[in-house]
Order: C-alpha cells, then sequence, then structure tokens
C-alpha cells in the first residue's frame, strides 16, 4: 500500500486560508441551535462511592478520582473509613476505554486523599490536590515529567499551602509568553466569600504571590472546579451562587490572569438541579475549535448511590448530540485496537516560530520534540495578531493559527495511527520529510535550521505515546529520509511584509511530509 501525492514546494496559496471559516464565539454554549447529550458513565468508571475530575491525559490515558464505599457499613458511604485515590485507564485507537486501574505514577498516598490532576501543557508535569483525611484540608502538589514517566510528587513551594488555609482544584495553563499559571480554589484571606477562585505564577516548583480572579468570576457563594480551556481562552467552573439551577452549575467566563469578562452559565441542558462539577472539555471541532465533547461530575438522578444521593458524585460524559455520540464501553482489557483511516491527505505541513527550535544553534541535530515546539508556537498566537497592520492580515494570521499550526498538528496525529496500525500488522512504513527556512540568514545556516527542524519532529516520533515507536525506529521498520532544503523561493515574496511575524514568513518555517509508504 502507498499513499503519495506531490505538490510544488511554494507557499500555500493565501486564498487557500480565505476559504476557510473560523466558527467558534463565546456564545456557543448558549446556543439555540446546540444540544448536547450527558450520558452517565457505567461501572466499573463509577462507584456507590464519589468519582471526579476526569481528564484525557494525551490521547490513550483517562483520569479521574475515585473514593469507592470499600470500607462502608450498614449500606452508608463513610468518609472517614475511604480513602480517595487517582485512577487511569487506557484508551483504545476504536474510542473504547479499558478498565480503570489505580494509578501508576507513584501519585497517590496511603495517608491522604488524592485528586484533581490537573498537567502543564508544555513540560507535562503534573500537579494534584492531596487532603488531610480529618480535617480535609488540602494542599497543591506536583510532580515533575521525565524522559519517561514522573519523579517523585514534592508539594509547591511558595505562597501557596499557607497551613491555615486550603488550597484545591488546581488547573494549569500557559500565558501567550510561555509563562506557567496555576489556577485554583482557596479559602485564602482576602477573598470574596466561601471558596474563590485564584492564580499563581508557578517556576521551578514555586508559587508567586496569589491573586483572586476578582468579581467577574468570583462570588460570595462557593466556586470550585476550575478548568482552563487553552485552545480558546475560556475558563469554565462551577458554583453555588444565586440564579442557578439548584446546586452546584457550571459557569465559563472568557480572559486569562485577573482580566475576565463576566461569567455566564453555561447551556441549561448540560447544567442540572444537583450539583454540576469538574467540568473539562477534551474534544474540539477540527475546523472552528469550538469544544464538542468533554466530562463533567454530577450526584443527578441517574449516579450510583448507597442510601444518600447528595453524599457523591459520578462521572458523566458530555457531547454535542449529533447521533455520533460514543459511550465509554470497558475493554476486556488494555488491549489497543488500531484502525487505519479511509484518507490520509500528503503533503502534510508542520510550521515554526522564528529560528525554532535552538535559535542560533549551528547544529543539524537538537533535543527538541515537535511538540513543544508546536504548542509554544500556538500560544505566541496574539503576539502574532498584535503585529499584523490591517484586518484582512489579523484574519488570514488568525485563520493560519487556526488551520495549520494547531489543525495541522492534529492531522499528524491521526498520520501517526496509521503507521502504528501498519506496524503492528508486521508491515515496514518510511516517511520522506522535507524542512524549510525564511531567507534571513546564510544559505548554510538555512540549510542547518531545516535540518534541526526534522530532527525535532524525528525526536516527536521516537517519544510519541511512551515511546512506541522507538523500537520501529532503532530496527529500520520505520524510516524517515530527510530532505533539508534550507530557503523557501522567492525570496522577495517572503521578505515583502513583516520578516518574522508576516504571513508569508510565518508559512515559509516549516517541514512538508511528503509521503507515506507502507509495504
Amino acid at each position: 500500500m502507498r499513499i503519495e501525492i506531490n505538490i510544488s514546494h511554494r507557499l500555500l496559496r493565501l486564498a487557500f486560508y480565505v476559504s476557510l471559516v473560523f466558527i467558534f464565539h463565546f456564545s456557543f454554549f448558549n446556543s439555540a441551535k446546540a444540544q448536547y447529550k450527558v450520558v452517565h458513565l457505567d461501572k466499573p468508571y463509577n462507584t456507590a462511592g464519589s468519582e471526579t475530575g476526569a481528564l484525557r491525559v494525551g490521547d490513550t490515558i483517562l483520569s479521574f478520582a475515585s473514593m469507592p464505599p470499600s470500607n462502608s457499613k450498614k449500606g452508608a458511604f463513610n468518609f472517614n473509613t475511604s480513602i480517595m485515590q487517582l485512577y487511569q485507564a487506557r484508551i483504545a485507537r476504536n474510542g473504547k476505554v479499558a478498565r480503570p486501574k489505580p494509578n501508576r505514577w507513584g501519585l497517590n498516598s496511603k495517608k491522604e486523599h488524592t485528586g484533581n490532576l490537573t498537567i502543564d501543557p508544555l513540560t507535562h508535569d503534573l500537579y494534584f490536590t492531596r487532603g488531610d483525611l480529618e480535617t480535609l484540608r488540602c494542599d497543591i502538589w506536583y510532580a515533575k515529567k521525565r524522559k519517561r514517566g514522573w519523579q517523585k510528587p514534592v508539594r509547591l513551594r511558595g505562597a501557596l499551602n499557607d497551613q491555615r488555609f486550603t488550597y484545591t482544584h488546581p488547573a494549569a495553563a500557559r500565558l501567550p509568553d510561555s509563562t506557567l499559571i496555576l489556577y485554583f480554589v482557596s479559602n485564602h484571606e482576602g477573598g470574596m466569600g466561601g471558596t474563590d477562585i485564584w492564580y499563581s505564577i508557578i517556576k521551578n516548583g514555586e508559587a508567586s504571590e496569589l491573586v483572586n480572579l476578582g468579581p467577574q468570576v468570583n462570588s460570595s457563594a462557593d466556586e470550585y472546579t476550575p478548568f482552563y480551556d487553552q485552545q480558546n481562552g475560556i475558563l469554565y467552573f462551577s458554583s453555588d451562587r444565586e440564579g442557578g439551577k439548584g446546586g452546584f452549575d457550571i459557569y465559563c467566563a472568557i480572559g486569562q490572569r485577573n482580566t475576565w469578562q463576566k461569567a455566564e452559565p453555561v447551556c441549561g441542558c448540560l447544567n442540572s438541579e444537583q450539583n454540576d462539577l469538574y467540568f473539562t472539555v477534551t474534544d474540539y471541532d477540527s475546523l472552528g475549535g469550538f469544544p464538542i465533547g468533554g466530562y463533567l461530575s454530577s450526584n443527578r438522578a441517574d449516579s450510583y448511590f448507597l442510601n444518600d444521593s447528595m453524599c457523591c458524585n459520578d462521572l458523566y460524559r458530555w457531547a454535542i448530540d449529533s447521533g455520533a455520540f460514543t459511550s465509554v464501553t470497558p475493554e476486556p482489557d488494555d488491549t489497543v485496537t488500531t484502525a487505519v483511516p479511509q484518507t490520509l491527505q500528503l503533503p502534510l505541513f508542520l510550521y515554526f516560530h522564528n529560528d525554532d527550535p535552538d535559535p542560533g544553534s549551528h547544529d543539524s541535530l537538537t533535543s527538541a520534540d515537535y511538540a513543544d515546539c508546536q504548542l509554544r508556537y500556538a500560544l505566541m498566537r496574539s503576539e502574532y495578531m498584535h503585529h499584523q497592520p490591517n484586518a484582512t492580515d489579523s484574519t488570514l494570521m488568525q485563520q493560519f493559527f487556526d488551520s495549520c499550526v494547531v489543525g495541522n498538528f492534529e492531522h499528524v496525529q491521526m498520520l501517526f495511527d496509521h503507521i502504528e496500525a501498519a506496524l503492528y500488522e508486521g508491515r515496514h512504513a518510511v516517511l520522506t520529510v522535507s524542512g524549510y527556512a525564511s531567507p534571513l540568514h546564510t544559505n548554510e545556516y538555512n540549510r542547518t535550521l531545516s535540518a534541526r527542524r526534522i530532527a525535532s519532529f524525528i525526536n516527536m516520533i521516537r517519544a510519541w505515546r511512551g515511546g512506541m515507536f522507538a523500537d520501529a525506529l532503532d530496527d529500520g521498520r520505520l524510516r524517515i529520509v530527510q530532505r533539508p532544503h534550507g530557503a523557501v523561493e522567492p525570496t522577495t515574496a517572503t521578505l515583502s511584509t513583516d520578516p518574522i511575524y508576516g504571513l508569508p514568513a510565518a508559512m515559509a518555517r516549516r517541514i512538508e511530509i511528503l509521503s507515506c509508504e507502507i509495504f
């Protein structure tokens, strides 16, 4: 089987981007046309205890916290004898989810409750909560990512984790300049009443001063379980303030740090008359980028409980009601089922910020991983938009980031699934990859930079999903043909606008996956 489509190695035509449509806007969840399905997850994901905080880690792991009623007596849930721990389940290629098992990354404690996992979108460090079994006072901990797995978790230092207050529900995000910001819940002094959502800038495991998100987000009631949608710049959280449907309702607000539009409740079909918490987004529309699926926790009527429905929450899956909703069904084991996509559109272009990776280097190799390069680039959207001279260029740059910087990276995941399926069947694969740069340096430097960009792509393949392609790369079953070309042509067109932030220059800095041969 051979998949190969050859085109000239010139810049993509701007008309291609003009034809794309950017759909998402803040009122999407409140649109009368937007209808959602909320499905209760079956056993073993839910128990008569409490399950919360479902989060997808990459594409292969579903993580959540569970406090099963194993030590409960007389048909009543006993919080004094049950302990919350993190669980994880492997997600198969066909969307099925395996049976959950206790977290294997060393995060759980036998002496404290453990839950509320969040992941740094850039470094993949893990942040989570540990709570005292008796007082339920919580601190925020983190585990630093290693090449394989994570280091032993430690408590965050700095302004967080004052013993006089509780700190819980961390939500990690990145600012446009790649700074790590942690949103969290606390009853810290200086709040607006009850528990509020705060933020702190995190650097080297230490938290800077704590900042309240203010009255646009917080109220005199309790605010819980923040989740930050990095792709759309929206904070989701729950609150039991007046005006809701009952209990805790899910709200959302556009912004970052402590600058927010006024929070609004999400679509009424997502909230219920019971408690609705731990809202997360895991799936996005491939063109518009708006949320189309995720998880929440609730104690609504069909949840499992022993004798008091108010004691415990269960996991629910939400999605746009399009008839294509797939519920979570346990696999008999951790076996992953592969499926080959019907079509693959090649060439596939992947883009870089100026002189990335390793600016100024004269080495053709790098330790950088393209997945990290892509995320840094995606987080620079606002910086690029700031440099656009007019509305037309701003629209084109917006579409470039949506469809190329972000969208094409999603397409490469489908390509990798295709390659994995072929290797699983005992076949071989050959990828041919070209590299390009904008003409801001010498020809020799640009060829070296192009080679370095291809190397970062190979590093991403080697590290993909825990190293699933490493053996195939080592034994030759997966081979990468490299073609570093240097600067693209024509030079005059590339330099006709801003040499770094203009669209022609942005489109020039790329690698092209030209072909994928399976045999």
